[in-house]
């Protein structure tokens, strides 16, 4: 009999462990916001990306002189401001260091304190156009209703044209082209700068194509031109375009960022 009692209780334990690598690979998912520490962590203190944000901003301001000397009329740039005029990264560290899920309040909680910093080379970019003549427009997926804060924040830190009139917030839609199209009737756009492709045109909006790619290519002999992009770890179109427009779990989609990375 004790010989079958013992039997049994190593048959079950060998099934048991069997089964705990299955289920531990089914279930085990990274729920919390540690995902972004890598991206925060070089957003914040790499000498890269304030090297890339200097190259880019510099290189716009050498492609502005010379379009400038030839367009005439009222001529504009169009910028986004999250990411690529102002440095939000603050909010993302928050949101690892306390485990808070991106929500609106969590970020008309920031928003309102107008503490945001500028991007390395953006204030005297956008000076120096300035300075030449060409204004500046802010065209931004702020709600509308941040408007006050934002212009406060871009007057503290020094931007030109931080007026009503030159900020272009988000109203019922988070497609910019209604905004740009409105902008082009009154100047002529000779540049647009941004961290998220959709801050240049209509036809990055849609990254079913291979994530975008497709799109990049087709316009490539604009980039380092008439658009000029800056780098974002952090959060873009790029992440929801693995989520193929699907809302998702933390889990859920922790896999999905996962299923996309190719190995050797």
């Amino acid at each position: 009999m004790k010989k079958i009692i013992i039997l049994f209780a190593i048959s079950a334990m060998a099934i048991s462990c069997s089964k705990a690598p299955q289920q531990e690979s089914l279930t085990m998912c990274d729920t919390t916001q540690n995902h972004l520490v890598m991206p925060v962590a070089w957003y914040q203190v790499s000498g890269e990306m304030e090297a890339l944000y200097l190259q880019a901003f510099n290189f716009a301001q050498m492609r502005l002189g010379e379009f400038a000397k030839k367009e005439k009329g009222k001529l504009a740039v169009v910028v986004d401001i999250d990411e690529t005029m102002l440095n939000n990264s603050p909010i993302e560290a928050e949101a690892i260091l306390k485990n808070r899920a991106f929500s609106k309040e969590f970020w008309a909680e920031w928003s309102a304190k107008s503490a945001a910093e500028a991007t390395p080379g953006s204030i005297e970019f956008a000076n120096y156009a300035k300075s030449i003549g060409v204004e500046i427009f802010y065209i931004s997926n702020r709600d509308s209703s941040e408007i006050g804060s934002t212009i406060a924040n871009l007057i503290k830190v020094g931007f030109p044209y931080a007026d009503s009139s030159h900020c272009l917030f988000k109203t019922t839609s988070s497609n910019k082209e209604p905004r740009r199209i409105e902008v082009g009737k009154t100047h002529k756009i000779i540049m647009l700068i941004g961290d998220n492709l959709g801050d240049l045109a209509e036809v990055f909006d849609h990254r079913q194509d291979n994530y975008g790619k497709n799109a990049v290519d087709s316009l490539r002999s604009q980039f380092g031109k008439r658009f000029i992009v800056l780098p974002n770890p952090m959060y873009g179109d790029w992440e929801r375009a693995i989520y193929r427009g699907q809302k998702l779990s933390a889990c859920q989609k922790d896999s999905a960022r996962k299923s996309i990375l190719k190995g050797f």
